[in-house]
């Protein structure tokens, strides 16, 4: 992530990090997937850069918080300007 933003830049969930945190701390696609009920299929799209409807990304958000024992407000975000966007 960039270090300094300019005032106004509306941060975005790093769907792709929560994927990977969950996937490092041992659940992996299809286990998330069945967890918040989505198909294995849409996990890996949002991964890659779609973005999940509210129900859904409430339901990974609170799954990333429990196996994490973070916030939800810790939630890693990303600039829309970041480079890999």
């Amino acid at each position: 992530m960039v270090d300094s933003k300019a005032p106004g830049d509306k941060l975005l969930v790093d769907w792709f990090r929560v994927i990977v945190d969950l996937d490092r701390e041992g659940y992996g696609a299809t286990v998330v997937a069945l967890s918040i009920e989505v198909p294995k299929t849409t996990l890996l799209g949002w991964k890659q850069g779609s973005r999940p409807k509210y129900e859904e990304a409430c339901m990974l958000i609170d799954l990333w918080a429990r196996v994490l024992k973070k916030g939800r407000d810790q939630v890693p975000m990303i600039s829309p300007f970041d480079f890999r966007r």
